[in-house]
């Protein structure tokens, strides 16, 4: 399978604007309760700015799995420049497509990606994968988070806490830097490569609203 080779100054700007977020990623994981070694699952990974992060952190052992293969490939550098290798395993599939065993991990991080698959067929799978007593952080947008409250009870499972990330955030904290190393004069030669970027800044002004966000903390009964 073909993918776009992106240089990689790319991810650099890409994970450096995606740092500003992950204060809030920090404070969530203040809501979950210490385990010790425990087994992580970081669905739609990316370049993996949370996975190092939990690396560095929290400790245990992680699985990080995206269909992005340029992603993971600098994902893999970062690993290899960090000596994480022991702590963490990346693999190139679908989320769906994974064959882990049920009730395998104690966590489960979903930054952004049920947005991408859809919440309830997303939430079902990963709540399978979820050891009990196991905790899923989610995080979604905030559209139709009371119709996620309902069905996350339905499901056997606890909504323990959560931390909602208005508009102003996702410009203080994100897209404001994304669009300066965009539109640096360092950066002009590759700014074909921001195409999507470029796009997602274009829809922020148009409708910021649209922006908001929620950190779900949801235990397994």
């Amino acid at each position: 399978m073909k993918f776009e080779v992106k240089p990689e100054e790319y991810y650099k700007i890409k994970d450096n604007c995606r740092a500003g977020l992950l204060k809030y990623l920090e404070k969530a994981v203040t809501l979950l309760p210490r385990t010790d070694n425990p087994k992580i699952l970081d669905i739609g990974c990316g370049t993996g700015v949370p996975t190092i992060w939990f690396a560095e952190n929290n400790g245990g052992r992680i699985t990080a799995i995206d269909t992005d293969k340029g992603a993971l490939e600098w994902l893999n550098t970062k690993i290899t420049s960090k000596n994480l290798e022991n702590i963490i395993t990346v693999m190139n599939i679908s989320f769906f497509d994974l064959k882990s065993g049920p009730l395998f991990y104690d966590i489960i991080l979903a930054e952004g990606h049920l947005n991408v698959v859809g919440f309830v067929q997303g939430f079902v799978k990963v709540i399978d994968l979820l050891k009990e007593g196991g905790y899923f952080l989610i995080h979604d947008e905030y559209k139709d988070h009371e119709m996620k409250f309902e069905f996350i009870s339905k499901h056997g499972c606890e909504l323990t806490g959560t931390i909602f990330l208005d508009e102003t955030v996702w410009w203080n904290d994100y897209y404001r830097q994304l669009e300066m190393d965009i539109n640096s004069p360092a950066t002009f030669r590759m700014k074909h490569f921001f195409d999507s970027e470029i796009k997602e800044i274009e829809s922020y002004k148009l409708n910021p609203a649209l922006f908001k966000s929620l950190y779900y903390i949801v235990k397994k009964q």
